[in-house]
């Protein structure tokens, strides 16, 4: 990783690319090389097989270095061996109706959101069964503009900002784009009206609202705590 980190480094500053540009073929190359390594890979390729086949399973989408037990644990930068390298933004390594329930905590913001979501969504009700749960996690666009709007910082500071505000954050307007943006990270915002309009559109029959370490199927309920303060959670049900 240092290595890969000294060479972006290095591209960055000698080619004429914005930082936004360059982090973007960065995904897309870590896309290409995990591919590439599942096709390749005998023992990848064995894996893929045997949860493509296995059923009642549950997910945990775009985990990181924070990995279940008792989870398929799906992530592009496998960082540990509990964790499976796939791409995850448009087709899950999973069979139809196999899956029991699927958490994905602050990834959807990540998606483009006229393709890569609806996709995203698309395959998620693909591979849970009749009954299965999808659990959301994303930054609430709506505490944060609420926070926004107020005479004083109180929203802010229950939203965890740091006080002061981080000298790259100075104010207000900064600390919302911040939530939206996440500088060129996160691609879309949303609060619960915005989340079950897409959710809705993409098959789920009945969607709600819930708070951390709280879900319909109570194995989802993982909840990282440092994502409380901001956070919203949705579980919705196929």
């Amino acid at each position: 990783m240092r290595l890969r980190q000294r060479a972006g480094r290095w591209l960055y500053a000698h080619l004429p690319i914005t930082c936004f540009l360059f982090d973007q073929l960065r995904v897309e190359l870590d896309a290409a090389l995990v591919g590439l390594v599942n096709r390749l890979s005998r023992r990848r390729r064995r894996q893929l097989r045997e949860i493509r086949c296995a059923r009642d399973l549950r997910v945990n989408v775009a985990c990181g270095p924070h990995a279940l037990p008792g989870f398929v644990n799906l992530d592009l930068r496998p960082c540990c061996p509990e964790v499976i390298g796939w791409e995850c933004r448009r087709r899950l390594p999973l069979g139809d109706g196999a899956v029991a329930g699927i958490r994905v905590e602050h990834f959807v913001e990540h998606l483009e959101p006229r393709e890569e979501l609806p996709a995203f969504l698309a395959d998620c009700l693909r591979v849970l069964r009749v009954g299965g749960i999808l659990r959301v996690i994303v930054p609430d666009a709506e505490r944060f503009l609420r926070a926004y709007c107020r005479d004083d910082l109180a929203g802010f500071r229950a939203l965890a900002v740091p006080d002061p505000f981080p000298a790259d954050l100075p104010t207000r307007m900064d600390i919302v784009d911040y939530a939206f943006h996440q500088w060129h990270e996160h691609r879309w915002g949303y609060d619960f009206e915005t989340l079950a309009h897409r959710l809705r559109r993409a098959g789920f029959l009945r969607i709600e609202r819930m708070e951390s370490r709280s879900s319909l199927d109570a194995a989802l309920a993982h909840d990282r705590d440092e994502h409380a303060p901001y956070s919203l959670y949705v579980d919705a049900v196929r």
